[in-house]
């Protein structure tokens, strides 16, 4: 009952400041308490005009970026065409041995560099 009482007050005292002239000292705190609320409706629209933007502005730059990436790549065509074809690369005979072809080859590459005249870092090697 205290709240309906209050409310009719608040009404009351709504009703009177709106006739009064803004100027009127007395309804200087409604005046300020009506201010403050246009003021904070206007901010969350803002807000939210502004969201709704920045969100369609990523969306447009998302697509672009997807667009961007897609003309980056060859078509699937393409790609297939120049394809390696690693079969052939990991093909190894069953009989041969590949650690002793390892081996071979770090023997012959230390063989060239130590017959070499001058070492990577400049130094010549004795």
């Amino acid at each position: 009952m205290e709240t309906i009482r209050q409310l009719e007050n608040l009404w009351g005292y709504s009703s009177l400041c709106a006739a009064l002239p803004a100027s009127e000292p007395a309804c200087a705190s409604f005046w300020t308490a009506i201010d403050i609320a246009v003021v904070a409706a206007f901010t969350l629209v803002a807000l939210y005009l502004v969201r709704k933007m920045v969100n369609r502005l990523l969306m447009v730059r998302a697509n672009r970026m997807r667009g961007v990436e897609k003309t980056s790549v060859a078509d699937a065509a393409t790609m297939d065409q120049y394809k390696a074809d690693t079969d052939k690369l990991l093909e190894v005979a069953h009989g041969e041995n590949v650690e002793e072809r390892i081996r071979q080859a770090l023997e012959k590459r230390q063989a060239r560099e130590w017959l070499s005249p001058g070492a990577p870092d400049g130094a010549s090697k004795p």
